[in-house]
């Protein structure tokens, strides 16, 4: 996910280019932008749509992961494993 968010930095450090990332767009766009009252560019435009449509494949992808987490934490309250980093227990006074 790193890579498709932030880009490929080793990449860029041994062929000297690599494909913007979907960061570099937007702080690209965000940055020319960010002081002018002047109307986006056409190719701010095109790099926008593309950040965008990168965005829904990526957001996508971590509300799969965000549901497998889920049911992986379901699966070991089920099993009564032991306390693991940001799990919430089930807590049922007695």
């Amino acid at each position: 996910m790193n890579i498709k968010i932030n880009g490929d930095g080793l990449r860029a450090r041994y062929e000297g280019a690599a494909a913007p990332s979907l960061k570099g767009r937007i702080d690209n766009i965000v940055g020319s932008l960010w002081s002018t009252s002047s109307a986006p560019t056409e190719t701010f435009k095109a790099s926008y749509k593309v950040a965008a449509d990168a965005f829904g494949n990526i957001l996508d992808t971590l509300k799969g992961i965000a549901d497998d987490i889920r049911h992986l934490e379901a699966l070991l309250e089920n099993y009564k494993a032991p306390f693991t980093p940001g799990r919430l227990p089930e807590w049922k006074k007695n």
